[in-house]
């Protein structure tokens, strides 16, 4: 058996002269300063006593001392900083336990600054330099060294606590009850003479306390509230729209309130907001609430009723089941950003190599430019044979979430004129936390003036008499760029073949994509029976050929629309603008028809526009 012996533990050399250096070691005093305490004054109560002390201009609560016979309340000179050498000069208030009476007593010293740092008074020019800066939307760190560079003497403490006080003012106190909530909102729920002034369309409060009898939406697990904030112009635009737009996935929130916009887009993809709701939650009731108050207010204000047509959304039920339920409608696109966001998460989530990631996205790019319900039905089968073979965990997870439920996410799910995504929404809400919060959480009484500036904002935005209004478009608009593509691709050599439509009143016209000049009626044929063997076959036959349908009068040709991937983005395109001027249903500007610089005009005169091969 094996003989253990104990180590013997470390012990430093040095740790006995540690000991005796320590002791060795004196402590360092502390000067404290004596002071000879003279009584001065005795006062009946302590009003009169603080009153006394506050005529004098020069003293600050300091600290408070228990006595055996009372209490001693100190107060310090406060021309010095709270934080620095304090003056010799000193008070206190000496409230006797035995006695209502209150003594002052006071230092026999004289006041003494020399010691001390500068305080920096506010001057007034100081003052409205800081009020701009702040009219500015500066932070305060931003703040200061603007001053700083104007070489004001101040303090970032002084910064911040002037700021302070200038929000109190321009947004009233920091704190709100539900009772004044619910004041501010029966204020407001009047509609103003202004088109353009904010007012409370709906509004629900809800005490902790309430029964529940005639609201089966408000859970009773606490305090609740729901206003939707609008104008009368901006409740016009909603009277005339068939699209809308709503999100919950751009978090915008004050102090954790979820903070909705919701609104529509126009033919030149501009968003229009009906207005914003502040809720205590975002669930499918809220929702709900939005639509009723975007409705009652349309109806009220322009006496017609508010029934859009399809909802363009993210993935959340709430805003779906909410819509589905007031409206009783099931055209729901879902956003394709969205889309596209979470199936690259999933690809990065399976390490999936970057080359075939970047193919899978690619053809996933194609899918979403599918023209019509049965070519996305029918090219997404091929998708997934094709990739099944090599990623089928992928593929099973993008059949379940992509293709059964939310598989709105393609440009011909709702035909021409309807916007695939809410980039325009999500870029509104980003504008509100840039430029309206300064990325602040502002309390819920200071949001309320904040809110009604940006419905205000949004709406006088949109009045024709300001200058450069935002329009609300009924028809796409037509930049120069567009119709000089469109005049070039009139003059060019390309065949086009006709058709009668299987839409009434509309014409066919079929176009070679690319820089292919010829296309056949075989072509055509084989086209229109939308049969492919492989997605790859699929990519050639669909996108090899551009099909314009056009109205049979000539002057509503804008209704007009193509299955190409700028139309379906842009709801216009070089192919229908120059299908009418080729018919002659439109002149181009005269600028339009300019040789783009670096491409020289052709020898002799210009080539005539032939007419449309008519096909029987």
């Amino acid at each position: 058996m094996p003989n253990f012996v104990q180590t013997q533990q470390y012990e430093s050399s040095s740790e006995s002269d540690d000991t005796m250096d320590q002791q060795n070691v004196q402590e360092k005093t502390k000067i404290k300063r004596n002071f000879d305490w003279i009584r001065d004054k005795c006062f009946s109560n302590d009003t009169d006593a603080q009153i006394a002390i506050k005529r004098e201009e020069q003293w600050s609560r300091y600290f408070t001392n228990k006595v055996q016979d009372g209490v001693k309340v100190h107060y310090r000179c406060n021309k010095v900083k709270f934080r620095g050498t304090q003056c010799n000069a000193a008070i206190y208030l000496f409230y006797p336990h035995n006695s209502d009476e209150v003594i002052l007593f006071r230092a026999n010293n004289e006041h003494n600054h020399t010691d001390s740092s500068k305080r920096y008074f506010f001057s007034e020019e100081m003052k409205q330099n800081i009020q701009e800066l702040f009219d500015m939307r500066l932070k305060p760190k931003k703040i200061y060294e603007v001053l700083e560079e104007k070489n004001f003497k101040i303090t970032r403490n002084q910064v911040n606590n002037y700021l302070t006080q200038l929000r109190k003012q321009k947004f009233g106190p920091s704190s709100l009850s539900l009772g004044e909530l619910e004041s501010w909102c029966q204020e407001k729920h009047t509609v103003p003479q202004s088109d353009d002034e904010s007012f409370v369309v709906s509004f629900h409060i809800h005490y902790e306390d309430d029964s529940d009898d005639d609201d089966e939406d408000v859970v009773d697990d606490g305090n609740k509230f729901r206003f939707f904030l609008s104008s009368k112009r901006l409740l016009q635009i909603a009277s005339i729209s068939t699209k809308l737009h709503a999100d919950a996935t751009y978090k915008l929130n004050w102090q954790g309130f979820p903070v909705l916009v919701v609104g529509t887009s126009d033919c030149d993809r501009k968003f229009h907001p009906f207005g914003l709701a502040v809720c205590t939650d975002e669930k499918e009731p809220e929702f709900e609430f939005i639509f009723k108050s975007i409705s009652d207010g349309v109806n009220r204000i322009t006496g017609s009723a508010f029934t859009p047509e399809v909802l363009i959304a993210d993935g959340s039920g709430a805003i779906r089941n909410a819509f589905q339920k007031f409206f009783n409608k099931d055209k729901m696109v879902m956003c394709w950003s969205h889309m596209r966001r979470n199936v690259e998460k999933k690809l990065k989530s399976l390490k999936i190599d970057s080359k075939k990631t970047k193919e899978i996205l690619d053809d996933i790019e194609t899918l979403q430019l599918c023209e019509s319900e049965t070519v996305f039905r029918n090219a997404s089968s091929l998708f997934l044979k094709q990739w099944n073979k090599t990623e089928k965990e992928f593929t099973e997870y993008f059949e379940n979430e992509w293709l059964t439920v939310l598989n709105s996410w393609y440009e011909g799910y709702n035909g021409a004129f309807t916007p695939s995504t809410n980039n325009q929404l999500e870029a509104t809400n980003k504008v509100i936390k840039d430029e309206h919060t300064f990325r602040e959480r502002h309390t819920l009484s200071r949001f309320l003036t904040v809110a009604s500036d940006i419905v205000n904002k949004w709406s006088m935005s949109r009045n024709q008499n300001q200058t450069d209004p935002v329009v609300f478009s009924t028809e796409p608009t037509i930049p120069l760029a567009k119709w000089t593509n469109a005049y070039h691709f009139a003059k060019s050599s390309k065949s086009v073949l006709q058709l009668q439509s299987k839409r009434k009143g509309f014409i066919d016209y079929y176009i070679p994509a690319g820089d292919v000049v010829n296309i056949t009626k075989n072509e055509i044929q084989r086209y229109q029976r939308q049969q492919w063997t492989s997605f790859a076959q699929f990519k050639d036959l669909q996108f090899g050929i551009w099909k314009v349908t056009l109205p049979t009068i000539g002057s509503e040709w804008k209704n007009g629309f193509c299955n190409c991937p700028n139309f379906l983005k842009e709801y216009i395109c070089k192919h229908v603008i120059g299908m009418a001027i080729r018919l002659k249903h439109c002149k181009p500007p005269a600028i339009a028809k300019d040789i783009p610089l670096g491409e020289k005009r052709k020898r002799g005169r210009p080539r005539k526009a032939t007419q449309a091969l008519l096909i029987d």
